[in-house]
């Protein structure tokens, strides 16, 4: 692994996620900029995903049905190409569990109204990060006091829901300055539900925590491939992985 320079102005929730999935992809990908091998089958899913759950909230409430969500995810499902994954099994695994918990989930969403925020992408400055920190809000609600924020993830990773609320508690201060009443995770692997309420107090411990990430970027000896990596056989790194992987990397922010 080659020494490295790397200056990043931006903090993106995305980059975090991928740091805390695989080191050794986050380093691939955003610091070595090798966007030619950034798709795989999980980034696949999550795009269309997002697709599917914008178009079918912009959709007017009296035109929502079981029967169009499974319209939806037959017109945007055909862009992920089978060859993504491990194999046609899992592939169709994958293709009914998204499909059952996406009904489940948008089905059982009794609001009406047009999302505050839909899949729109926001950047703010956060002074004590000495960072800029980007986040795309899948969707956001009013309540009656506050409002709500949903995610849609791939699967139930605790460290990456931890990260992800921190990300959105502190973003949505400085932003909204208000933070959100509740975040709310849907994964459409499992079908799972975290629902995690916020306090104005949360802010302090969420900005600890996310300076702690940011320091754990500058050290080498995590650029690596984790235990934690459970997408190894269908990565397209792979063999990069296996030849890098003892190697370090030198990072300044």
């Amino acid at each position: 692994m080659d020494f490295l320079n790397v200056h990043i102005k931006t903090i993106s929730s995305e980059h975090l996620e991928e740091f805390i999935r695989c080191p050794y992809k986050f380093y691939q990908r955003q610091l070595l900029m090798n966007k030619g091998k950034n798709i795989d089958w999980r980034k696949m899913v999550q795009v269309t995903t997002h697709r599917i759950v914008k178009s079918y909230y912009e959709t007017p409430a009296s035109q929502r049905s079981a029967f169009y969500i499974l319209r939806l995810i037959e017109q945007y499902w055909r862009f992920i190409h089978v060859d993504l994954f491990e194999s046609k099994v899992q592939y169709y695994e994958v293709l009914a569990k998204v499909s059952d918990h996406l009904l489940q989930f948008l089905s059982n969403d009794s609001e009406q109204e047009m999302p505050l925020f839909l899949f729109n992408q926001y950047c703010v400055h956060v002074e004590e990060l000495e960072s800029n920190i980007s986040l795309t809000i899948d969707v956001a609600q009013w309540t009656e006091n506050s409002y709500v924020v949903k995610k849609f993830v791939t699967d139930d990773h605790p460290q990456i829901q931890q990260m992800m609320k921190d990300f959105i508690v502190v973003f949505s201060r400085h932003a909204f300055q208000k933070v959100p009443e509740v975040i709310i995770f849907h994964s459409i692997l499992t079908g799972h539900t975290s629902s995690f309420t916020v306090q104005e107090q949360d802010y302090d411990e969420a900005l600890q925590r996310l300076s702690l990430i940011k320091s754990t970027l500058k050290e080498p000896k995590y650029f690596q491939k984790t235990a934690l990596v459970t997408e190894c056989d269908s990565c397209p790194l792979k063999t990069e992985c296996l030849n890098d992987n003892k190697d370090r990397l030198t990072m300044f922010m």
